[in-house]
């Protein structure tokens, strides 16, 4: 954690990712032709076409390869809209119903830009559009503008934010860095999870249960860890949230996968049944090694957590 992407043990670390079970599973779920079903679209269905494993496999840190290449440049080139922003329909779809979508431009932007697409103009059109669509909130929602909206959504918020965090600083233009304090402060002004609307409770049960992958999601987790990466270790309204996962912390150290969102009969899936995916990560309530290193990352930052230096 304290070592940069260039040392050779992160180096030799690195190289020994793709031999990783969950990795193999993803990639031997594509065709013999490189392509993770179906050819006309890389969203749908949820959570097995393209742009799912690409976004688990980003987080992952696999290097990219041929395929996953291939994968990144058809996901250009059936998703991006004449504004710079993805869609969820694909361009051979009902292209009447293409429409700027935040959570899944930023969630691609991130993903990208870890597969080495940061320079592309492709990827600059997509961040110039973050701020263009910002609410007057400073959030952004996913419904507007096919609805209109009063409200940010924590859920489309998190997700520009995210790959702003994959940004060098240096990068950052007057316009963005702008754009990342207004979302930034959505967030911080509901304390990360909680609802304004509804005397301080949280604003969903499942925003204090710990999941992974997030996708398009959010929890407490997900959002400190983004604030943090930001530069929002010592704003005092994250410390109800940091309080909340230290007391999730198990005795020997580690945090356990409480939730996902393809096995859950929740908001989303009152059915119960969920939704296929390609690979299940970890066991729910079990302790879970991306929730853990995510928790030492977050609380590293924040200082609630003393961290060797060869950790």
């Amino acid at each position: 954690m304290h070592r940069p992407l260039d040392s050779h043990d992160v180096a030799t670390t690195r190289k020994e990712i793709p031999n990783y079970l969950l990795v193999r599973k993803l990639m031997k779920a594509q065709t013999s032709s490189g392509v993770w079903r179906p050819s006309d679209t890389c969203y749908r269905p949820k959570w097995a076409s393209a742009v799912w494993p690409l976004m688990l496999l980003a987080e992952m840190g696999i290097p990219p390869n041929a395929r996953i290449k291939a994968e990144c440049e058809r996901f250009f080139d059936l998703h991006q809209v004449d504004t710079g922003a993805f869609a969820c329909p694909s361009k051979l779809e009902d292209k009447g119903r293409r429409w700027d979508e935040a959570c899944l431009t930023g969630n691609m932007v991130r993903t990208l830009s870890k597969f080495g697409y940061g320079n592309d103009p492709r990827i600059q059109r997509a961040i110039d559009w973050f701020p263009k669509h910002q609410q007057e909130d400073g959030g952004w929602n996913c419904d507007y503008p096919e609805k209109k909206v009063k409200h940010s959504s924590f859920m489309s918020t998190v997700e520009p934010l995210w790959a702003s965090s994959e940004i060098p600083r240096p990068k950052w233009t007057r316009r963005m860095k702008r754009s990342i304090e207004r979302g930034a402060e959505f967030l911080l002004m509901h304390h990360v999870y909680k609802s304004d609307n509804h005397h301080w409770k949280p604003t969903y049960p499942f925003f204090t249960q710990l999941h992974f992958p997030m996708y398009y999601f959010y929890d407490i987790l997900h959002g400190l860890r983004v604030l943090t990466k930001l530069g929002y270790s010592d704003d005092e309204r994250i410390r109800e949230a940091v309080h909340l996962l230290m007391s999730k912390q198990n005795p020997d150290g580690t945090w356990n996968l409480e939730g996902d969102w393809y096995r859950e009969g929740d908001f989303f899936y009152p059915s119960g049944k969920g939704r296929k995916t390609l690979v299940d990560v970890e066991e729910i309530g079990k302790p879970s090694k991306w929730i853990t290193l995510t928790c030492y990352r977050v609380l590293g930052q924040t200082g609630d957590l003393e961290l060797p230096e060869d950790f």
